[in-house]
């Protein structure tokens, strides 16, 4: 089962996100979304993972918690800009995992 963050980000471009959440959820296809996820590599903010890459089973069970849903890879870009410049207007920071956690 995939970790969502219970308020997750989602960019005015996905259309129907819960109907998204749940074919993921369900291990299907859904191509042209990006996810935001944290990043396992300490010296990364976090990681856009294209959708399509949950199929594969190592990815799917291995997968952090995603905090973002995107319209293509542009899309995911322009939100994870937003997101960081949020974080850092609002702690002066970009710790994107301890900012989650207080969300």
């Amino acid at each position: 089962m995939l970790k969502w963050h219970e308020h997750y980000y989602v960019s005015e471009d996905v259309r129907n996100p819960e109907k998204i959440r749940n074919r993921l959820d369900e291990n299907k296809a859904v191509p042209g979304i990006y996810l935001l996820t944290l990043s396992d590599h300490r010296d990364h903010l976090m990681e856009l993972v294209p959708a399509l890459m949950l199929k594969q089973g190592w990815i799917r069970e291995n997968c952090p918690l995603i905090f973002g849903m995107a319209a293509g890879k542009e899309d995911a870009m322009e939100l994870t800009s937003q997101i960081l410049k949020e974080i850092y207007e609002k702690t002066g920071a970009f710790d994107v995992e301890d900012y989650l956690k207080n969300r």
